[in-house]
């Protein structure tokens, strides 16, 4: 599909437009939590909506991965952040 493309590399300088976070899907659950990768946090509120979270890489595709989700799995994997993204208009 063509958001895959344009998500994929929508990540740049810590960056992302607010078009391209809306259309980035939520990582619920995966096979191996270990083979997915921390790109940064994000805390963004848009008019209806709070993105609390980090996103990550898992695979080939962008994910987003909200911050209870983050808290509930930390028992079992370590997760390490290094940035933060900034959310652009």
């Amino acid at each position: 599909m063509e958001w895959e493309k344009i998500l994929r590399d929508s990540v740049k300088d810590n960056k992302i437009k607010e078009l391209h976070l809306r259309k980035v899907p939520t990582l619920k659950t995966c096979d191996d939590w270990s083979k997915v990768r921390e790109i940064g946090l994000i805390d963004h509120k848009t008019k209806y909506a709070h993105y609390k979270g980090g996103l990550v890489k898992y695979g080939d595709a962008l994910f987003f991965v909200t911050d209870e989700r983050i808290q509930a799995i930390a028992p079992y994997r370590k997760w390490e952040f290094k940035s933060k993204i900034k959310v652009e208009d």
